[in-house]
């Protein structure tokens, strides 16, 4: 079995990781914290240095408008439409269609962010990263307020029957391994509903073979660009991190700074191919 990357589970937090837990869902609007967030509370202080570095920069605001705004001037990988009698015959019934549009809302707003914060993060992390010069952003609309949908717990890779389990690993094969695999929680989550899954992957496979999905990135790596110059030079103040091994949680980070734009990509393909529930 690939060997996955460790975490620890909204279940299992302590109070104090708790907390910054349901701060990071309050901020962004979303039902569950990153993976990335989740990994970082493995290390004894970590999730702590990393709320207090840049989760002010959070807090404001700001980030959340121009992370979202730089995914609006990204264009949408086109997937073929999955049509509503499609959706019932794949098992997912209406409460299960609106958990669906509240999963990906919640990807959809807590990825781009996540990238400009995980960035910034990586780089204080690295004493070798380049310096990065910041000029004022432009304004940007404020960010449509979103409540927060507590999320079903995602299906264990373990727990997932065979044809999905490789389904998942299928998508999840794209992104660079650090050592251990990075397993979106993504799709960790749309595995509740098997049938489901397995019909929407073959066009994401096809658009990430076709290398759609990169050029996607590419665009929004671009857009980010002077978001994330702006929170790395807030955060340059940070404390050193209370890591043993720097090095290691930086080759992690370069996994995640693979995969979150790709999922944001994946996101927003899912969301314009998948109807929104509709009573």
């Amino acid at each position: 079995m690939t060997e996955t990357l460790p975490e620890v589970a909204v279940s299992d937090a302590s109070p104090e990781i708790a907390a910054i837990y349901e701060r990071i869902m309050e901020t962004t609007g979303v039902g569950s914290p990153a993976l990335i967030y989740r990994h970082f509370a493995v290390y004894p202080g970590l999730l702590e240095w990393v709320w207090d570095t840049v989760g002010p920069e959070l807090e404001s605001g700001r980030v959340i408008a121009h992370a979202l705004d730089a995914v609006r001037r990204t264009d949408v990988v086109p997937l073929p439409p999955v049509a509503a009698d499609e959706i019932r015959a794949a098992g997912v019934d209406a409460a299960a269609h609106r958990m669906v549009d509240a999963i990906l809302a919640t990807y959809n707003r807590m990825n781009p962010v996540n990238l400009s914060l995980i960035t910034a993060v990586r780089d204080l992390i690295d004493p070798a990263a380049d310096p990065v010069a910041a000029s004022p952003l432009p304004e940007v609309p404020d960010a449509p307020a979103a409540t927060p949908r507590k999320l079903p717990a995602p299906v264990n890779l373990d727990d997932m029957p065979n044809h999905v389990r490789e389904t998942v690993l299928a998508l999840s094969a794209a992104i660079p391994s650090p050592g251990t695999q990075v397993i979106p929680t993504l799709y960790r989550h749309l595995a509740i509903w098997p049938d489901f899954l397995t019909r929407l992957a073959p066009a994401l496979l096809d658009a990430m073979q076709r290398g759609e999905v990169e050029a996607r990135m590419d665009e929004l790596n671009t857009n980010m660009k002077p978001l994330i110059a702006d929170v790395i030079a807030r955060a340059r103040s940070a404390a050193a991190p209370p890591l043993d091994d720097p090095a290691a949680m930086v080759r992690t980070l370069d996994a995640f700074l693979y995969t979150i734009p790709q999922l944001v990509v994946v996101g927003t393909a899912l969301r314009a191919a998948i109807p929104a529930y509709d009573a």
